[in-house]
């Protein structure tokens, strides 16, 4: 028993060793006699990060690592994914001495990546940005003394400016005004801060559409921190005299009032000031001033460019000349719409408002027909065609029917299209219209007496004419 503990301890100790050296190489597979194997590997275990199974993941990510760390020479892939995969198992870990081993193999994971990859696709030195990165999972995965996440911080947030993520906004903060509080840094210095953090923040609010959101949500809850030392850090009561004196200067200057009002806001004046409330009332106004032209122009600029895009729309125009009753309008804009058309579902839908101008407007029957084939001829499916189809034909009851038993002929040549339709449609709107349909004629077709006054049998074909042009079997 002995034995196989040290046999394991030894193991486990030869395959930590073995990843750790491996961080010391930037090896790729491209010269490697197992290229895809570890191609496909690395494909696997990728997978594997995917779905968020992290100790799957782990094992072969250490394979490809070990073997190739740098990839394919092209991508910093592995480094970032073992970060990934150790800081969710980390969490988990409950031996601290394993924990000490992870996060030591997570950092030299930053030192590989920057020693392997310098730089980011675009030429840019990618320290900076990797310092960063460390410094967020030093704070919120290990929660690391913040002396030494102030540290990367202090070194890394001049460098990336602007570039800098808003994953470590909130943490910069937070550790400023705890050294603020515990006197490790004093007021300029976290003035300081505070300006750079907000800078950055406005910038990218500004300026970043993908994460404008997130950089707004990091400013909110990095000033909620500084909050708690607003009255010691900023002072209003010790700028307002000198704030005041330059906005009596020149009241009514936009310009001028613009500046007061950010500086109000920059010494943390609160809104109850009576200076705050005068100059924001101008501000506001203004703003909305402003927003009220824009908001105008943005809706006519809208509304011109769809105007523009409904006029060289066919469909559009057709939809529009149907509901103002100009039918025969409808039909040449169909038509129009369906010569242009390369989408089969679309100009089947073309088809079907044909036929149902034709049919329920023009009472151009055999017109309608054509283009309810046509329609499902290009989706089979189309339920709502065989719907109105159906409707067609058991409108044209009495005019197709000399005879109350041609009549009824013709309702059975309707009830044929419309359990056509519950056959070929999945839409419950279809289902219920054919259901509903089936219900109401089901009672008006041939009953036996009358099929034997005809001198007809149950079962035997019989024709409907007209624009119908079908045989039915009656029951």
């Amino acid at each position: 028993m002995k034995l196989n503990k040290i046999y394991s301890f030894c193991l486990t100790a030869m395959c930590f060793l073995m990843v750790q050296s491996a961080f010391a190489q930037c090896e790729t597979w491209n010269a490697s006699p197992n290229k895809d194997a570890l191609e496909n590997e690395h494909i696997f275990y990728r997978d594997l990060v995917k779905a968020e199974k992290w100790a799957e993941a782990y094992p072969k990510w250490q394979k490809v690592y070990k073997a190739a760390p740098a990839a394919n020479g092209q991508i910093a892939t592995h480094y970032r994914d073992g970060r990934t995969i150790i800081g969710k198992l980390y969490a988990a870990e409950t031996d601290a001495s394993k924990q000490e081993e992870m996060k030591a193999t997570f950092m030299k994971l930053y030192d590989q990546e920057l020693e392997c990859y310098p730089k980011d696709k675009k030429g840019n030195d990618k320290t900076a940005i990797l310092a960063e990165d460390k410094a967020y999972n030093l704070y919120y995965v290990f929660n690391e003394q913040r002396d030494i996440i102030f540290d990367v911080l202090e070194a890394s947030v001049p460098e990336t400016g602007n570039n800098t993520g808003y994953g470590i906004i909130y943490p910069y903060a937070d550790i400023a005004v705890t050294f603020f509080g515990d006197g490790k840094i004093d007021a300029d210095k976290t003035l300081s801060i505070h300006k750079a953090i907000n800078d950055i923040c406005d910038h990218n609010i500004a300026n970043n559409k993908k994460y404008s959101a997130y950089y707004q949500q990091q400013k909110d809850l990095a000033n909620q921190r500084f909050d708690s030392v607003a009255d010691a850090l900023f002072g209003c009561a010790y700028h307002l005299p000198k704030i005041q004196a330059e906005y009596d200067a020149d009241p009514n200057n936009p310009a001028v009032y613009k500046a007061v009002y950010d500086k109000l806001l920059e010494k943390g004046c609160g809104k109850e000031e009576a200076l705050v409330k005068e100059v924001y009332a101008k501000v506001k106004r203004d703003a909305d001033a402003r927003n009220a032209e824009l908001a105008e122009k943005r809706a006519a600029d809208i509304a011109s460019q769809k105007e523009e895009w409904a006029q060289n729309n066919p469909a559009i125009m057709a939809q529009r000349a149907y509901k103002s009753g100009d039918y025969q309008t409808a039909v040449a804009k169909y038509k129009e719409a369906i010569n242009v058309e390369t989408d089969a579902s679309r100009k089947a839908s073309y088809h079907y408002y044909l036929a149902v101008t034709y049919g329920r407007k023009l009472k151009q029957m055999s017109q309608a027909k054509t283009h309810i084939k046509s329609a499902l001829g290009l989706d089979p499916s189309m339920g709502k065609a065989y719907n109105l189809w159906g409707d067609l034909i058991a409108g044209s009851a009495r005019s197709c029917g000399s005879t109350p038993f041609k009549q009824r002929c013709v309702i059975l040549a309707a009830l044929s299209k419309w359990r056509k339709a519950k056959s070929v449609s999945s839409d419950p709107q279809v289902q219920s219209d054919a259901g509903g349909k089936i219900s109401k004629y089901a009672g008006q077709v041939p009953d036996k007496e009358m099929i034997f006054l005809n001198g007809k049998k149950p079962g035997q074909s019989v024709s409907v004419g007209c624009w119908i042009g079908e045989s039915v079997t009656l029951p």
